[in-house]
């Protein structure tokens, strides 16, 4: 098996993205949640690095798709709508968690003006 330029960088920008969530993760700033798909996405991107024929061969399969690049495509692009709708969530419930804190202030300064 002869090496491709991309297959030696890959896992070594792969492995400095794991290094750098790994030290978020000791140092608090992100969950072990956060870690563990992090973790399990750069593990992948190796993988796939090293065996991409296999892998795109084996989702081609799962899907049914008979190019195998078509189908990493389209599983690509059913992951980044996935990510999209959960950051749409998101922040959708962070308007709504600013919405309740804006109320509850003006209502907390409206108490206290009252109170003077």
């Amino acid at each position: 098996m002869q090496l491709e330029i991309y297959q030696v960088i890959v896992p070594i920008i792969s492995i400095v993205f794991i290094v750098s969530l790994l030290q978020r993760f000791w140092a608090g700033k992100v969950g072990w949640q956060e870690s563990m798909v992090g973790g399990f996405f750069w593990v992948a991107v190796i993988f796939f690095a090293f065996f991409p024929d296999l892998i795109s061969q084996k989702i081609a399969g799962l899907f049914g798709i008979k190019s195998n690049i078509n189908a990493v495509i389209f599983l690509c692009l059913g992951l980044i709508f996935f990510f999209q709708y959960k950051l749409f969530l998101l922040v959708k419930q962070q308007q709504s968690a600013l919405t309740a804190l804006t109320r509850k202030l003006a209502l907390e300064n409206r108490q206290k003006e009252e109170d003077k």
